[in-house]
Order: C-alpha cells, then sequence, then structure tokens
C-alpha cells in the first residue's frame, strides 16, 4: 500500500499533467537498447500533433533518425552523446540540443548514461518556404531575453526566429515568485518539460503543482498561466508549433 493509487498525474479535455511516479517504460525500433517514457503522442485521444519522449540511453547504446521521416529536436538531460549528422560529429553534454530536419541520417551513440528529451513531429512544408537547416545549440550558453521586460523570467529561443521551422523550442527560466504576466489562451499546443525548481500551474480551471521532471501537454486554446514557487530559480523547455496556418493539419495530423 505504498501509494494507495495517489497520483499527481492528471488527463483532461485539453491538457494533461504526466508526473514522474507514473512513468512507465518502453522500446521504440530506432532506439535499440534505450528505454523509452512516451510522454505525449496522437494516440492519447486528445489532438495532439506531436510526440515527447525522455529516452535513457545505456553506454554504448546507438539511435538513428525516424523510419517514418518525422523531425527531430534533442535535448541532453544529463551524460554525453556523440552525434553524426551530414558528415559532421560532435558531442552533446547537458543543456547541449540539436535539430534534425525531415528524412535527414543521423546517429546518436550514448557515451555514458544518458538522458535525452526527444520532440519529433511531421514536417508541414509552406510554399516558397525552404527545409530548416541541422541547428546545434547550448541552452545555457543562450542569453535569453527578459519575457515583456521582466528580468525575473527569462526566454530563450533554441531555434531560429525563422518561417522555415514549424516549430518553436525554448526554455523560460522564473525567478522565484515570478509569474506570466497574464493568463494565455492561443490555437498553439505546448509540451512541456519541467527542468529545475518548481512551481504552480494553471490549466483550464485547476491548478497543478509541478517540479522538475513533471510533463505536460496543453492543446489548443486551453487556459494556461504559471507562478515559481520554492527560493530557486525554476525553468522549464517547451515545444510551441507555429508559422503554418492552423487549416493545414487537422487534429490528429491528417491532412
Amino acid at each position: 500500500m505504498k501509494h494507495l493509487g495517489s497520483t499527481r498525474s492528471a488527463l483532461r479535455e485539453a491538457h494533461a499533467v504526466i508526473t514522474p511516479e507514473t512513468f512507465v517504460r518502453t522500446g521504440l525500433a530506432e532506439w535499440p537498447g534505450s528505454a523509452v517514457i512516451l510522454h505525449i503522442a496522437p494516440v492519447m485521444g486528445l489532438g495532439a500533433r506531436f510526440v515527447q519522449f525522455t529516452a535513457e540511453m545505456p553506454a554504448g547504446a546507438q539511435a538513428r533518425e525516424s523510419a517514418h521521416g518525422y523531425q527531430r529536436f534533442v535535448f541532453v538531460l544529463s551524460g554525453e552523446v556523440d552525434v553524426q549528422v551530414e558528415g559532421e560529429a560532435r558531442t552533446l553534454r547537458g543543456s547541449d540540443h540539436v535539430f534534425f530536419p525531415a528524412g535527414v541520417a543521423h546517429t546518436l551513440t550514448a557515451r555514458e548514461a544518458t538522458r535525452l528529451a526527444v520532440f519529433e513531429k511531421p514536417y508541414e512544408a509552406a510554399p516558397g518556404v525552404d527545409a530548416p537547416p541541422v541547428c546545434w545549440g547550448n541552452e545555457r550558453q543562450n542569453p535569453g531575453t527578459p519575457f515583456e521586460g521582466d528580468e525575473g523570467l527569462i526566454a530563450r529561443r533554441l531555434l531560429p526566429d525563422d518561417p522555415r521551422f514549424d516549430f518553436m523550442m525554448s526554455t523560460m527560466s522564473f525567478a522565484p515568485g515570478a509569474t506570466l504576466p497574464y493568463p494565455e489562451i492561443h490555437y498553439m499546443e505546448h509540451g512541456l518539460l519541467m527542468l529545475e525548481g518548481e512551481g504552480l500551474y494553471k490549466l483550464q480551471e485547476a491548478y497543478y503543482p509541478v517540479t522538475s521532471g513533471d510533463v505536460i501537454w496543453m492543446g489548443a486554446h486551453c487556459p494556461q498561466w504559471y507562478g515559481a514557487l520554492g527560493k530557486v530559480w525554476s525553468k522549464y523547455l517547451l515545444f510551441k508549433d507555429m508559422n503554418r496556418h492552423p487549416l493545414t493539419v487537422l487534429p490528429g495530423g491528417t491532412r
């Protein structure tokens, strides 16, 4: 009777909060030997149009590009991974990240036990817009900018502000007591991973205490707001689809 069935996880019509005590590990063919925690996917039945998962790679494990040609964003949570793509080789460590365009062959090889946050999405081409390039970066070396002038709320874009990209990755860092300046409602959906600290997320009419390791999905037009709690800065990693007309993809990814 350790938990008596209790959990902070919740699934609602326009949002989901998924907490570590409910994580279940599985496998994916492209990630042999790795444990994969699939957090967000269309099979949720709530209209999600992307996949978010954590890959736990033991030393020596290797992953390859999506067999379905999906674009992929990888953020290193811990450990070290060797990346090879388009004739270039780099070793990525904590807070490093890389974006792979749709259909681009690549490998990821763990030098040691490594944890990766991974986001995948079918690419939505736009008339007159070229495909995006491979893109590298490090979140901690990104100075970011105050969000709407608030020095206690720092936004860091991890992908270029460029119409070639059909989604955005960013981090949002909050000083203790800092909050989003207003509740947001918008047509874009979100995938979120709490990286550091703790806070309170309001989703629709419910309030959820959240902390490092928690995952949140927010559907289109889900009312959302966050406030930081505790004595240290909090930070989350955020996916948001953008730069494409909302009628180009119907819920569930059907064109």
